[in-house]
């Protein structure tokens, strides 16, 4: 098992402050605990007409030289519009994503059924306005048009993602995917080695030992991405806990008990991305890029420290 660094957790958005530069980002990830990058891919990290072929390999390059694996280039995308040009448009993007992620030598990008999109103000990032639209926009919809919408297109994203030795890992996300069952259904219709899955705890509907060892179980070897989140704390006698109940979910998410299921069902030995994707507000201000950058370097010693009690440490030679 190992650790990416969503470059989403400091993008700029979340807390208050200038976006960390990718270049600096991977300069960092290795001394913070991580063995790989996870791309944003959009604007300010990866947004596909932002990086030209030239720069696409000095990314590459500057992962490769810090000894980071690029383990996943994450799409934004929504393919459940009744549009037919939104869907192409859509799909277009995703075609983009697809050519990035093989031109940095990435072999996942992680794609939604349905994402709101969000809205910027004063430079921080707001879900209110987008996730209202995401259910009032268009009337009459029902959702198994959304449903045949989504499936249709990620059969054509899969089929370009096969095109450019790519695999596509569809996230867990609401709105449509609701339970890991839902997430399975998309996977099993579409029906391409190009489309696997991206189940993470975090967004689980429950959270016991038998609902994580039952979904891991039938998700099988389809599981190659997963993620955590939230804000984490030092306690006096050093350990790292998490600072609140996940934001991404309800209370009750237990990372230890996810990645314990996930080792012992699946043998999962793919990547773990953090993420901090939640406004970081303390008494409703955002608070600055330093405590982003802090939670980045607990985030990873709270998963290593996970991941250490599940794999024994490497024997060394005297």
């Amino acid at each position: 098992m190992k650790i990416s660094l969503y470059t989403i957790s400091l993008n700029g958005g979340y807390y208050g402050g200038e976006p960390l530069p990718l270049t600096d980002i991977i300069s960092a990830a290795k001394d913070w605990g991580y063995d790989g990058i996870e791309l944003e891919a959009k604007r300010p990290h990866g947004n596909p007409i932002d990086l030209n072929a030239d720069v696409r390999q000095r990314v590459r390059q500057a992962a490769a030289d810090a000894g980071l694996d690029i383990s996943c280039v994450s799409a934004y995308n929504d393919y459940s519009s009744p549009i037919e040009e939104h869907r192409q448009n859509e799909l277009l993007m995703t075609r983009e994503q697809i050519r990035l992620a093989h031109d940095l030598g990435c072999p996942l990008v992680r794609v939604f059924a349905q994402w709101s999109g969000v809205t910027i103000r004063d430079g921080a990032i707001s879900y209110d306005i987008a996730r209202y639209n995401l259910d009032h926009r268009y009337p009459g919809q029902t959702s198994l048009d959304r449903w045949d919408f989504v499936r249709d297109s990620l059969v054509e994203a899969a089929e370009m993602a096969a095109d450019w030795g790519v695999t596509l890992v569809l996230q867990n996300h609401e709105p449509i995917i609701h339970t890991y069952r839902d997430l399975l259904d998309f996977i099993d219709e579409v029906d391409s080695p190009s489309l696997k899955a991206c189940l993470d705890a975090p967004l689980m509907k429950r959270h016991t030992e038998a609902y994580y060892r039952q979904a891991l179980r039938e998700t099988g070897d389809r599981q190659l991405h997963t993620h955590y989140g939230g804000r984490f704390e030092r306690q006096p006698d050093g350990s790292i806990v998490p600072h609140n109940p996940n934001p991404l979910a309800e209370g009750g998410c237990d990372d230890a008990l996810f990645m314990k299921a996930s080792h012992e069902e699946i043998g999962f030995s793919g990547h773990t991305g953090y993420e901090l994707c939640s406004p970081v507000l303390i008494d409703h201000r955002y608070a600055g890029q330093d405590y982003a950058i802090e939670q980045v370097k607990l985030a990873a010693e709270y998963m290593q420290n996970i991941i250490n009690e599940l794999q024994p440490a490497p024997v060394t030679a005297d």
